[in-house]
């Protein structure tokens, strides 16, 4: 089996993310300075430049001019960028796709259902609230729409799921925006986020479950009766429909 060599510069990039994660280096301060972090390595400045590139780009570390380096914490943004780019550039299937979405706003619901606070319920009231309103634009609505399913992610206070739907939200938008143009503002008639919400309210995990099912079968279903229809929406996600 061939071992796999790993560069010094990657080396130095690893050591420098483990003391950022451990507290040795501190968010919202200043790293040393490149010739200190060279001596501390035993490396040369450029290998230790190569190594802070590494991190500027995955977002633990930001470049300030005439300043230093400075330790953030934007990690979860470059990872959900990272994965959202990984989708696009694959020619992944609308099926795919959405068996993937299934598996998270699933599993959002049921944390969601055990572990919502007060203030996230009342959150997702306001945004059913706005897309029952009767002069919303469809783009609107569809805000509301994803704002309520990103608090569902929020609500699951599970910093995985979050970060995933992260990603794949500007993705899903793009279906419920068409959707919703296709096929109009459904919640005044369906109700499936409000009968979601009324089974996390009574803390009924087993039926905010089934509620979502309902709800995203019925979006699929919507989805490829307009594809159908010959809408365009098969260009809706950069991927081929299967």
């Amino acid at each position: 089996m061939q071992v796999q060599r790993v560069s010094l510069s990657q080396k130095v990039q690893n050591e420098i993310q483990e003391m950022i994660l451990n507290g040795t280096f501190k968010v919202d301060e200043y790293l040393p300075s490149e010739s200190e972090l060279s001596q501390r390595f035993n490396v040369s400045r450029t290998t230790t430049r190569d190594a802070i590139s590494g991190l500027v780009e995955k977002g633990f570390l930001e470049r300030q001019h005439g300043k230093g380096i400075f330790v953030i914490d934007n990690s979860k943004n470059v990872a959900a960028d990272s994965f959202r780019n990984m989708i696009l550039r694959e020619s992944y299937t609308f099926a795919e796709f959405m068996e993937t979405r299934n598996m998270i706003e699933i599993q959002m619901v049921k944390f969601a259902a055990d572990r919502a606070t007060k203030k996230q319920i009342k959150n997702m009231e306001h945004y059913i609230e706005m897309m029952l309103q009767e002069n919303i634009s469809s783009r609107e609505y569809a805000n509301y729409d994803i704002a309520f399913h990103m608090e569902l992610a929020v609500a699951s206070q599970n910093r995985l799921l979050i970060a995933v739907y992260t990603a794949i939200e500007p993705l899903v938008k793009q279906i419920v925006v068409k959707v919703v143009e296709s096929g109009g503002k459904v919640e005044g008639s369906s109700h499936f986020h409000l009968a979601i919400l009324e089974r996390m309210r009574d803390k009924d995990v087993k039926g905010a479950e089934e509620r979502m099912k309902e709800h995203l079968a019925a979006s699929e279903q919507m989805f490829e009766d307009s594809i159908r229809q010959n809408t365009g929406l098969e260009e809706v996600i950069m991927m081929d429909y299967a």
